[in-house]
């Protein structure tokens, strides 16, 4: 998994309570969240900020970001930074679900571009790959059943308490969209500690692959603060929130009746 991309799953257990928010005006599109992360590469204490930000762009649409920058000397590593995650969001019932999810990386010095759309009236999801700028073309499709999460989607549900309460001693079973190959997170609760409450995250597809374990820490109020996980040679990557007070806190139009349910309608 790539570098910064990692980032995205070590902060996939904020659960804080979310309230209502203005109503969106027509046209205009309303940024909700913008949360600053930098990371920490071994002894290298800046190497990336990373943001992930949340804009509503209608009623019961939002639009989730994600995207690192590199710092100094190492903005020339294009093999790990920067990156971008994006996707598209809808409300519907008691979850959000995804309509597109995009990511943008660089992986053998070449510039690679992945777009996920969900077709629910077909009950298909595509994969579009795109290289240098190319026009994408579609690189696997298969049936899509059942509640099916990109990372930034499975973030904001696991935050609004859509998939039910997480406790101490719990793990949660999640999936995911495929690589192609089917995938499935493991988020292992664990008990609280002088950091906060320890989370630990892995990641396996069908074919036997694993990624993780990443770890989490989050306060009492279950909003993420820091996370990392071991790279070879380097040693620890992790990410710090550097700007908590900018946390959601009753901002979200409609969003409270996932929390108020407790589950996930399926």
């Amino acid at each position: 998994m790539r570098l910064i991309g990692v980032l995205i799953w070590c902060l996939a257990l904020g659960v804080v309570q979310l309230g209502s928010a203005p109503a969106v005006p027509a046209g205009q599109a309303v940024l909700m969240e913008d949360l600053e992360y930098r990371v920490s590469l071994g002894f290298w204490q800046d190497v990336a900020r990373v943001h992930l930000r949340l804009t509503q762009v209608a009623p019961d649409r939002y639009r989730a970001e994600f995207t690192g920058a590199a710092q100094g000397a190492w903005s020339l590593l294009k093999k790990w930074l920067p990156e971008s995650y994006e996707n598209e969001m809808v409300l519907d019932g008691a979850r959000l679900k995804p309509i597109s999810y995009r990511e943008k990386f660089f992986s053998q010095g070449k510039e690679i571009s992945k777009e996920y759309r969900f077709d629910y009236s077909r009950r298909v999801l595509e994969i579009w790959r795109g290289v240098n700028g190319g026009k994408p073309v579609l690189d696997w499709q298969g049936p899509l059943q059942g509640p099916v999460y990109d990372p930034l989607t499975l973030f904001y549900n696991l935050r609004l308490g859509a998939l039910g309460p997480i406790s101490p001693g719990q793990t949660l079973k999640v999936t995911l969209a495929p690589n192609p190959e089917p995938r499935e997170m493991f988020l292992n609760v664990g008990p609280d500690t002088a950091q906060g409450r320890k989370v630990m995250v892995t990641v396996r597809s069908e074919n036997g692959a694993e990624d993780g374990p990443y770890f989490i820490f989050s306060d009492t109020h279950k909003v993420p603060l820091s996370a990392w996980l071991r790279v070879m040679m380097f040693g620890k990557l992790a990410g710090k929130l550097l700007n908590p007070g900018e946390i959601m806190n009753k901002k979200l139009e409609g969003l409270p009746q996932l929390s108020q349910r407790g589950g996930e309608k399926r």
